[in-house]
């Protein structure tokens, strides 16, 4: 959603966008586009998190409608991008409405109000045919995007704070795999890894919880339907390929929610408690391997500016793995503690801390 923490990586982008208004492409379609692509993007994640919260790796059924063309942009290999896994990313923003539609209970906190909503839908839908179309857009079209993306302002912070907003269960009273498995320390790769991946590697793992807003904390974690694992790694002097982890539990991808790079020293990754407890613990096992195999040791000499080189090498090849993998976001970033917050930038914003 936001431009990043080093815009300087965006230089090249930024010369092209010059250059091309300067032969005439008109300043205002650029803008438009900026925010549209904002607008959109965002739809289609919140789309994304709160169907894997509620149906885990089955979300994909609900998107069919994707398929064809995803199977048809996948024959040309040469051409892949981090987005080609993505079914959402293949439906038009008319065909995303229906599903916010048949799920409003799971979107309306991120939203307006239900009639206000629909009938906002009219205008950003002729918005997106004349960006679609290369038409010229209307006076006030800029201003009637970024009126919306004030209004989401609220709901996008809760969204983001909410998936940041964890605990760790008790494993006392907790008895699904998870908790019993890596905070009770019975799955077997917790009692190989734990202690060793510290001593030997310095690297150390936290596992937590998080709940969407529109459930409520269940009863118990096994199965449960709006409720997200965390398996936090950091690192003291160690640093990932993300390329080479990726590769490395590709075959657990789609039980992983999101793997997020927010600094060069941890990797996080986000599980559905929807889908099959058992294989979720036993994902976070493949994690604690992968993130082993996959580090290297960073000398940390004197050298002030370590890690914004260590991000720009990620940066290189990060951005196209794929689309559940990102670095500095939203998703990784706003809590309870990042008010005031424009996350769109777009004039408004959150100051007043939300409830949900």
């Amino acid at each position: 959603m936001s431009a990043g923490l080093f815009d300087d990586w965006s230089d090249d982008a930024a010369s092209a966008v010059g250059r091309a208004v300067a032969n005439g492409v008109p300043e205002g379609s650029m803008a438009l586009y900026a925010r549209w692509w904002q607008l959109e993007t965002w739809i289609r994640e919140l789309i994304y998190v709160e169907l894997r919260a509620l149906y885990g790796g089955k979300w994909v059924d609900k998107v069919e409608v994707a398929l064809r063309r995803q199977q048809q942009d996948a024959e040309f290999q040469h051409m892949s991008t981090a987005d080609t896994e993505n079914p959402l990313a293949y439906l038009d923003y008319s065909q995303l409405l229906p599903i916010m539609d048949s799920h409003w209970d799971q979107m309306r906190y991120a939203l307006l109000e239900k009639r206000s909503w629909e009938g906002r839908q009219e205008e950003l839908k002729r918005i997106r045919h004349r960006i679609g179309h290369v038409r010229r857009p209307h006076q006030d079209d800029l201003g009637r995007l970024e009126q919306t993306l004030r209004d989401l302002e609220r709901g996008a912070f809760i969204a983001c704070a909410s998936y940041n907003d964890r605990r760790r269960p008790d494993p006392k009273k907790s008895t699904d795999p998870v908790t019993e498995g890596w905070l009770g320390r019975k799955h077997r790769t917790a009692q190989r890894l734990i202690r060793h991946a510290d001593v030997q590697y310095g690297v150390t793992l936290d596992v937590s919880a998080s709940r969407r807003p529109w459930a409520d904390w269940p009863d118990t974690l096994e199965s449960s339907e709006g409720v997200l694992w965390h398996a936090e790694f950091f690192m003291r002097e160690r640093t990932v390929n993300v390329a080479a982890l990726w590769n490395q539990i590709k075959g657990i991808s789609p039980l992983i929610v999101h793997t997020l790079i927010p600094n060069p020293n941890a990797v996080y990754f986000t599980f559905s408690a929807a889908d099959d407890p058992q294989a979720v613990s036993d994902a976070i096992g493949a994690c604690f391997d992968s993130v082993l195999h996959s580090s290297r040791w960073e000398n940390r000499d004197a050298d002030m500016d370590f890690e914004k080189r260590a991000f720009r090498r990620w940066a290189d090849g990060v951005s196209s793995i794929d689309y559940r993998i990102m670095g500095p976001s939203e998703w990784s970033t706003i809590d309870e503690t990042s008010i005031p917050i424009s996350i769109f930038s777009s004039g408004g914003g959150v100051s007043i801390l939300p409830t949900w």
